[in-house]
């Protein structure tokens, strides 16, 4: 997923660079809202202890911001993918609508963006 953000990125320097270059209009993009949610893929899951016997300073001080997580939590989601920015973005969006942390991480691993699950979870129009 981080790849394909990645050549996006590149792919719209490109062309931002060749229109800067040859006088053109850059391309506009078209925003597309997701309508149905796209299926779940079982997913394997991995313990809070993929760091061995340390304990992560951001994720204790994470664990200690919000009730809702407790430490081996946090580093659950951690040590199955989820990035600790999208795990303190997923708590403080739980704090603010009906939708756990665990069900938003959730919807970023099945291919989600935030602005979609924001519109889902009802935080945006």
């Amino acid at each position: 997923m981080k790849a394909r953000g990645l050549i996006t990125v590149f792919i719209i320097f490109v062309f931002t660079l060749t229109a800067a270059c040859s006088g053109q209009a850059t391309p506009v993009a078209t925003v597309l809202k997701v309508t149905t949610p796209p299926t779940s893929m079982p997913v394997e899951t991995a313990g809070p202890s993929c760091l061995g016997n340390i304990v992560s300073p951001i994720g204790k001080a994470i664990a200690n911001e919000y009730e809702s997580a407790d430490y081996d939590q946090v580093m659950t989601w951690f040590c199955n993918g989820a990035d600790f920015d999208d795990i303190l973005v997923a708590l403080e969006t739980e704090l603010q609508t009906e939708t756990s942390a665990d069900e938003m991480l959730q919807m970023l691993a099945d291919g989600f963006s935030w602005e979609d699950i924001w519109l889902i979870t009802g935080l945006t129009d």
